[in-house]
């Protein structure tokens, strides 16, 4: 019997970026398994979890188990290298144990290299330590860009060519229902607001989305800023309310939905990004998108989108400006984006995991 492992730490945490990357990667493997046989006959999937409560997607050919009686980082470095130790281990959230070297390890982004200074103090010491050990260990490594490939080999002192790229997608957000009560909630009109999806990190920045909307925004417009803090991961960041700015907070994936579809523009002011899957959402629900041109932005959304010139707040200013009164330009980017956003897949990335997996196998 031929066993692959999968981390399922990720099952336990909040969902953010990777714990969604993991998940929809994981389900996609699953129902490929469904309609062939991507994997030899004797070889069994299972996802390895804490002996705490997780999320179920309800997977049908591959197994959860809980094993070990620790948590947190101390379950992973022990209880997960014990219990993965006959087997392939597959670690999507770029953590894993330093004490099984037959794994496959995915690293998003290298921002805790490039970019200390907006991580707190503890996470930052921890995972600059573990990062660059796992990579150096691991038999195989996967990122999500090429911008990713070459920061993290750079900073975890790995060649490019150990990568392979298995990106993200935006997908999922369109089998969600969608729940426009949250305008009404919100006061917020159909195409008469701009949307920002990000925690409140230094990284994401949104106060320059919200200094930048104050200046360019045509009367009666909105900003609704989706996303809270994640204290013990970045520190204590806050960004003060202003009169056109709407603070929604942590939303859910339905309510999420129904504000790209409603939206007049999205704007992505982040500073660093492995790939970037909020301008995707957007665009794979029609909504317009104006980036930042920093880290993989232009790779990711190439010509679908309209930039400016990363923490430049008079660009951006400007570029708002533009597209908030031109919604013919902006109707050429709705266009141009939906075709973008279709063109990455959970499904297309599940095949080039597998066939990253499967020669470990032999």
């Amino acid at each position: 019997m031929k066993r692959i492992y999968i981390n399922g730490r990720f099952l336990t945490q909040p969902l953010s970026g990777m714990q969604r990357y993991a998940g929809e990667m994981v389900s996609a493997i699953d129902k490929l398994m469904t309609e062939s046989a991507v994997f030899p006959a004797d070889t069994q999937l299972e996802v390895l979890v804490p002996p705490v409560s997780y999320h179920d997607y309800g997977w049908k050919n591959i197994k959860v188990r809980q094993v070990g009686n620790l948590k947190g980082h101390p379950w992973e470095q022990i209880n997960l290298a014990w219990a993965a130790r006959d087997g392939i281990l597959l670690n999507l959230t770029a953590c894993g144990p330093l004490l099984h070297s037959n794994s496959v390890l995915a690293l998003h982004d290298a921002a805790i290299f490039a970019h200390p200074e907006h991580f707190a103090p503890s996470y930052r010491l921890l995972h600059t330590f573990l990062r660059p050990r796992l990579a150096r260990n691991a038999k195989r490594l996967v990122t999500i860009s090429n911008f990713s490939k070459r920061e993290l080999a750079h900073y975890c002192q790995v060649p490019e060519s150990a990568f392979t790229i298995v990106g993200d997608s935006a997908e999922h957000i369109t089998h969600e229902p969608s729940s426009t009560e949250i305008l009404a909630r919100h006061g917020l009109t159909k195409g008469a607001y701009a949307l920002t999806v990000g925690n409140q990190s230094p990284n994401k920045n949104i106060a320059l989305a919200i200094n930048a909307f104050e200046k360019a925004a045509p009367k009666g417009w909105l900003l609704a800023v989706v996303g809270s803090g994640a204290d013990k991961i970045f520190g204590n960041i806050a960004t003060a309310d202003k009169e056109a700015v709407k603070r929604l907070g942590r939303v859910s994936d339905a309510e999420l939905k129904a504000l790209y579809e409603n939206a007049g523009l999205f704007l992505f002011p982040s500073r660093y990004e492995g790939f970037g899957v909020p301008p995707l959402e957007a665009m794979i629900l029609g909504c317009p998108v104006l980036s930042s041109d920093a880290s993989a932005m232009p790779e990711i959304l190439a010509d679908a989108a309209a930039y400016f010139k990363s923490d430049d707040v008079e660009d951006f200013a400007q570029q708002l400006t533009q597209l908030l009164t031109n919604s013919e330009l902006r109707a050429a980017y709705v266009a141009k984006g939906y075709q973008r956003a279709n063109s990455y897949s959970w499904q297309g990335g599940a095949k080039v995991m597998i066939d990253v997996l499967r020669p470990l196998l032999v």
